[in-house]
C-alpha cells in the first residue's frame, strides 16, 4: 500500500516503512510541520515490500519502525544491512520504542543516521532529520542519547562487527578465527570489545541479543 504527500525542498524522497497506521500518520504530521516542500513520501506497510521501493527509488531517506517482537526485529535488521549495502550515503532513521540498550547500540553500530524515540516531541524529529543530511555520524534523540549515555562510543569497527555476526550465528571464537584467517587472540580481543560497546556483560547477555536480533528461539 503506498501514498504521497509532499516534504522539505532539503530533503530527498522519504520512505515511511512503518505498519502501524497511526504511528505512519504521526510521522507524516512531523514530517508536514517542517519548512519547505518538494518531494512525495512513499509509506510502506509491509517491510518485504521496501526492497523493491528502494530500488525503484535508489535516493530515498528511509524512516524504519523498529519493533520489540525478535521476528520483526530480525527482518528489520536485515533489510538495514541490506539498504546500507545498497545505499551506503543515504540515511536510515529509525523510530522507536523499543529503547533496550543493548539493541541501541547495535543500530548504532550498523551506520544508521539518527534513532529516534517514539515519545519525544514532535519537533525533535524534523530538527534531527534535517542535521542528519550534513552529519557522518549516528544522531540519537534526547530520551535515546540519555539511555546511551555515550555517544559514538557505541559505534564498532568492522572487524568487531564481522566478529559479533559470526557470533550471532552460533560460531565460537576458534570457528571465527579459522573463518576469517585472524589469531584467536585477535578474534577474542574484537569480541571483547564489540560486548564492551554493546553494552553485553558475558555470553549470556550475547546469546539473548543475538536471539532478538536473528529471531532465533531463546535457550539458554
Amino acid at each position: 500500500m503506498k501514498n504521497t504527500i509532499t516534504i522539505s525542498n532539503e530533503l530527498s524522497q522519504i520512505m515511511i516503512v512503518v505498519p502501524c497506521v497511526l504511528t505512519t500518520a504521526g510521522i507524516i504530521h512531523q514530517l508536514k510541520i517542517g519548512p519547505g516542500i518538494k518531494e512525495a513520501i512513499n509509506i510502506i506497510r509491509n517491510i518485504d515490500g521496501a526492497y523493491d521501493e528502494v530500488l525503484k527509488t535508489p535516493g530515498s531517506i528511509v524512516v524504519l519502525n523498529i519493533s520489540n517482537s525478535s521476528k520483526q526485529l530480525a527482518d528489520e535488521i536485515r533489510f538495514i544491512k541490506w539498504y546500507r549495502k545498497e545505499q551506503p550515503n543515504r540515511n536510515i532513521v529509525i523510530y522507536t520504542h523499543n529503547h533496550k540498550v543493548s539493541i541501541l547500540k547495535y543500530l548504532s553500530s550498523l551506520g544508521v543516521r539518527v534513532i529516534i524515540s517514539q515519545y519525544e516531541l514532535p519537533t525533535i524529529f524534523m530538527e534531527l532529520l534535517i542535521k542528519s543530511l550534513s552529519s557522518s555520524i549516528t544522531l540519537h534523540s534526547p530520551m535515546i542519547k540519555k539511555i546511551l549515555q555515550e555517544q559514538l562510543s557505541c559505534e564498532l569497527t568492522l572487524c568487531e562487527i564481522q566478529v559479533i555476526e559470526q557470533l550471532f550465528l552460533g560460531h565460537n571464537v576458534t570457528q571465527i578465527a579459522q573463518h576469517l584467517g585472524r589469531d584467536i587472540r585477535t578474534v577474542s580481543s574484537h569480541k571483547r570489545h564489540a560486548m564492551q560497546k554493546l553494552g553485553l556483560h558475558c555470553d549470556k547477555d550475547l546469546h539473548v541479543l543475538s536471539c532478538e536480533i536473528t529471531g532465533k528461539s531463546l535457550f539458554l
